[in-house]
């Protein structure tokens, strides 16, 4: 059976336009392009409001076109019964048609015409066919069927078109006969540019021969033809010509109505497909008379939703009727103007019996419609819907909640595209030559509001202003620009009054002022009530929210708060005549804000797994905050620099460095260098510059930080021992061992004096020196240490804590680096198979642990089961976190060198090639973990026979590792190393 996609069809419609696909097409995909917007048969259904639209969909594949009767008849005979069931032939009709689906047209219509069965109304009915690539001709017909044939891979159906080209020449024979004598319009478009090096139809084949019919080239190719990519395109610009030219001649006259009142109407209208549709089924739901409500935030499009919605469905009402209902007055003032309309003699009534009179006139008519906007009260209206049973009554208003019994529609902002095409067609209008570049982006900044993007527009046209400068603006200038309306708009119009009118309805509870101010400062979505708790007392704090989202000014669940990003930004923009926006309420609510994302941060560790679910919950608001205060304070210093260290283990150096610097800089401006804040941010500094590769800069920083702790603090000091520690190291990643075993060392002995031999920090020192002897090769001091620092993790901390799983793991590394990977792989096993237990088996030190394994099971000779371990650590760490973390491009790593290992060298450098792509996109050509990339894709390079590229490789990164890390760094040394060994390779005789 067809599938006949029934787009919009008025009750008192003039004219059906339908759609007829053609080879491997569809009811929706063959007319659209690539977003949702894009199917254009409704954009003609929006913009003619007498034509009803239909998209008909067949089987133009498996049942072919076979047989010397051609089946292509039949199917004309079965869409013709399917239509007919539609009413389709009842009314004026037009076939808009693609390729082979107006041969499909012609078939119909022809046979309609012969008068064979009782289809013969489809031809009286024919108005006009348009025609997408349609072949024509009998000249051109073998060779669109061999382009067809190339298009369309040689299938069945286009084997059989091949047999049946005389018919289809007949075909075109008949029609143009046929078409001669109806008088029935043509409209024929051929593409321009080939579909996979061929031209299916040309301007010869697309030419049906008619008198008074030239094809019309298109910028497109046989696809794409029939995929306008606006309504200001050259084919969707002729059809809607060519359908105003046919409505013209139709003898169905405009509606009459017995009252209208339509003030919205002619506005530009994008989009709302979805919601329209929605609309009408709610009001054809209701049993006797429906009433609807159309809810949603300020500026959101509600009146421009519910006038288009009366402007396509005004055929099937006999008054239209809007009506102001912001206040009860005003409701009874809309119905006594309505009296007058219906009967102007009442204009010599008195005001109450005028209104009286029109509810009287729709308790006792039917079908009308009755727009109620702005409804603020559903109590305002009470009266009016008690009274009336017949008809349609539909409301607009910013409450979201209160509803009862009404059948209600939520509307939200535009779609991306939706937005972009709204401000386009409004400068456009204005301004046809307008350059747009830059329009997304500005539509994304206005959060897809259409009162702003409209506003935005109408700025553009009128200031004859590209994009770019209009965001410019809106950065430098926010008031103003919030502020300004076009000539002639109502200034309640304007952006930055729109949701005045809301707050005015919450004056009565001012907590919900200070909240959405409170609101302003944070990012749009997933803002947890939490923050808010210093804000207000329960249940004042939870009502003031619920009154909030009552008005559709937030989006409210049980734990989180959404907001519309434009609504922040004008909330946080001040303006001293705005009772709301108060410049000193303004600041209060940032610093408030501050203070709370501060405060939240305060009793958790970044180090801590168990307290990340509250730094990811914070990091969006702390960034937002921060983006948008110039002014730095002392809890905003304290945020960036809790954030920094949280980023930082998460494996995001630069976003660690720029939360830093601005610490840094908080801290220098408002404590001074020597503040104790101040010195912890340049600490927390050198450590992001370290994470991001920058080794002698990280060093720099320390040398410099720990210096001024121990003047100004003293030598003993935590923060002084922490920033002893972190300089040590650094040191340590830069390959200096003999330094920093001596700072850790002096680190140690100070922790345990200061803190003593227990503390956490002491036992952190204790694993420190001991890698740091490992690196050294000193695996007598390096062992014992960290045995007895797990030793004694284990009997304060318990041998579960994650703490003591880390340094379970970290021995077992000792071991594997000394050469035992025997033990390694014993004790890596127990430490996998307690942190899946404890942690979870996606936790990332669990993933840690299972690629340690790998890797000592490839020492160990287990090639199989190590290659096995490392995709699947690979594989979950990409899962759990992220394609480009830093731990996921080891694993990718790590898994090539176990390729290698396996002997599968073609594997091994591709994903090696591909490991160093990403990290020189990630942390740039200069990072330890590229350099290591380089010399270990040289490497592979040579073992697979490729000595001179090898040596070449090496010697590039060697004189950058010489530069990034110095010449005495273990990589450089190894690099080194290689080289020596690839020209003794390659020089031997």
């Amino acid at each position: 059976m067809p599938e006949i996609l029934k787009v919009r069809v008025p009750v008192s419609a003039g004219l059906d336009v339908v759609f007829l696909h053609g080879l491997d097409g569809d009811a929706r995909k063959t007319w659209a392009g690539g977003s949702p917007s894009s199917f254009w048969p409704e954009w003609l259904a929006e913009d003619f409001d007498r034509v009803a639209v239909w998209s008909v969909g067949y089987e133009a594949w498996s049942s072919g076109w076979r047989g010397k009767a051609m089946p292509m008849q039949d199917r004309a005979i079965n869409l013709m019964a399917s239509l007919q069931n539609l009413g389709i032939g009842e009314r004026p009709l037009c076939f808009v048609t693609h390729s082979m689906g107006g041969l499909l047209a012609k078939e119909i219509l022809l046979h309609a015409a012969e008068g064979r069965t009782g289809f013969a109304a489809f031809a009286t009915a024919a108005r006009g066919v348009v025609f997408l690539g349609t072949p024509h001709t009998g000249s051109g017909l073998a060779a669109v069927v061999k382009a067809l044939g190339l298009v369309y891979r040689s299938t069945a159906a286009v084997k059989d078109l091949k047999r049946n080209a005389a018919h289809l020449r007949h075909l075109n024979d008949r029609y143009r006969d046929w078409a001669d004598e109806s008088g029935i319009r043509n409209l024929v478009f051929f593409e321009a540019y080939p579909t996979r090096g061929v031209r299916v139809v040309d301007e010869g084949s697309a030419n049906p021969g008619l008198p008074r019919v030239r094809p019309i080239p298109v910028d497109a190719d046989h696809v794409g033809i029939c995929k306008p990519a606006g309504r200001d395109s050259l084919v969707y610009g002729q059809i809607s010509r060519f359908i105003d030219g046919i409505l013209s001649e139709t003898d169905v006259p405009p509606p009459r109505h017995a009252a209208w009142k339509l003030p919205l109407s002619g506005r530009v209208f994008v989009g709302r497909a979805a919601e329209l549709d929605r609309l009408e089924k709610t009001a054809k739901a209701a049993a006797r008379v429906a009433v609807v409500a159309v809810h949603g935030l300020g500026g959101v499009g509600k009146s421009s939703l519910a006038a288009r919605f009366a402007e396509l469905r005004s055929v099937d009402y006999s008054a239209v009727w809007w009506v102001t209902a912001d206040s009860a007055s005003a409701i009874d003032d809309g119905l006594a103007e309505l009296a007058v309309a219906l009967s102007p003699e009442a204009a010599g009534l008195p005001w109450e019996q005028r209104a009286e009179q029109a509810v009287g006139w729709l308790a006792g008519h039917t079908g009308w419609l009755l727009i109620l906007d702005n409804l603020t009260e559903l109590a305002h209206a009470a009266g009016l819907l008690d009274r009336v049973r017949t008809g349609t009554i539909l409301i607009t208003s910013r409450r979201g909640t209160g509803w009862r019994d009404v059948g209600t529609v939520s509307l939200d902002v535009l779609e991306p595209d939706e937005a972009a095409e709204l401000l386009a067609r409004t400068v456009r209008a204005e301004w046809p030559e307008a350059e747009l570049t830059g329009a997304g982006e500005l539509c994304a900044e206005l959060g897809w509001l259409p009162l702003a993007v409209e506003q935005a527009g109408a700025y553009l046209a009128q200031n004859r202003m590209t994009p770019a400068r209009y965001l410019g603006l809106l950065a430098r200038s926010p008031a103003k620009m919030f502020a300004w309306t076009a000539e002639a708009e109502d200034a309640e119009r304007a952006v930055a009054r729109v949701w005045h009118v809301t707050l005015d309805r919450l004056a009565d509870t001012p907590l919900a002022a200070k909240l959405l101010r409170r609101l302003a400062w944070h990012a749009p979505e997933r803002i947890p009530r939490s923050l808010l708790e210093g804000d207000g007392e329960e249940p004042e704090l939870s009502e003031a929210l619920g009154r909030l989202a009552a008005y559709s000014m937030i989006t409210l669940d049980a734990e989180t708060i959404d907001v519309h990003r434009l609504v922040q930004a004008v909330t946080r923009t001040p303006d001293p005549a705005d009772p709301y926006r108060g410049p000193g309420d303004i600041d209060h609510a940032r610093e408030a804000t501050a203070v709370a994302l501060a405060r939240a941060l305060d009793v958790v560790d970044p180090r801590l797994p168990e307290d990340w679910p509250v730094f990811q919950a914070v990091l969006p608001h702390g960034r937002a905050l921060l983006d948008h205060t110039e002014s730095d304070t002392g809890p905003l210093c304290h945020l960036a620099n809790s954030l920094s260290l949280y980023v930082l283990g998460q494996g995001d150096a630069a976003a660690g460095i720029a939360f830093a610097e601005r610490a840094v800089g908080a801290g220098e401006r408002l404590f001074g260098f020597d503040h104790p804040i101040t010195l912890r941010a340049r600490n927390t500094s050198a450590s992001a510059y370290q994470a991001a590769g920058d080794l002698r800069r990280a060093t720099s920083l320390l040398e410099t930080a720990l210096a001024d702790c121990e003047r100004v603090l003293g030598p003993a000091h935590p923060d002084t021992l922490s920033c002893r520690n972190n300089l040590a190291a650094a040191c340590h990643a830069a390959g200096d061992v003999r330094r920093a075993i001596s700072l850790f060392d002096e680190t140690l002995e100070g922790r345990e004096r200061v803190l003593g031999k227990e503390h956490p920090d002491t036992l952190v020192s204790r694993n420190n020196l001991a890698m740091a002897y490992e690196m050294a090769g000193d695996a007598e001091r390096a062992i014992p240490l960290h045995e007895a620092t797990l030793a004694d993790r284990e009997r304060v901390l318990g041998a579960d804590h994650p703490e003591t799983l880390l340094y379970r793991n970290n021995l077992a590394y000792l071991h594997w680096s000394m050469g035992d990977s025997k033990r390694a792989v014993t004790l890596f096993e127990a430490t996998l198979e307690d942190r899946e237990r404890v942690l979870g088996p996606d936790h990332p030190n669990t993933l840690v642990s299972r690629g340690n394994l790998a890797g000592a099971c490839e020492s160990a000779g287990d090639l199989a089961r190590a290659v096995e371990l490392q995709e699947r650590t690979l594989a979950d760490r990409e899962r759990v976190l992220g394609p480009d973390h830093p731990d996921t491009l080891k694993s990718w790593n790590n898994l090539a060198g176990a390729y290698e290992s396996s002997g599968d060298l073609t594997r091994a450098i591709e994903l090696y090639e591909r490991t160093l792509a990403a990290r020189e996109r990630v942390f740039g050509h200069d990072h330890q973990d590229t350099l290591n990339s380089r010399n270990d894709l040289a490497y592979a390079r040579g073992a697979a026979g490729d000595l001179p590229l090898a040596i070449r490789m090496f010697e590039e990164a060697r004189s950058d590792a010489e530069r990034a890390l110095g010449p005495d760094h273990r990589l450089t040394r190894r690099i080194r190393e290689n080289l020596e060994t690839a020209i003794r390779l390659r020089d031997r005789p």
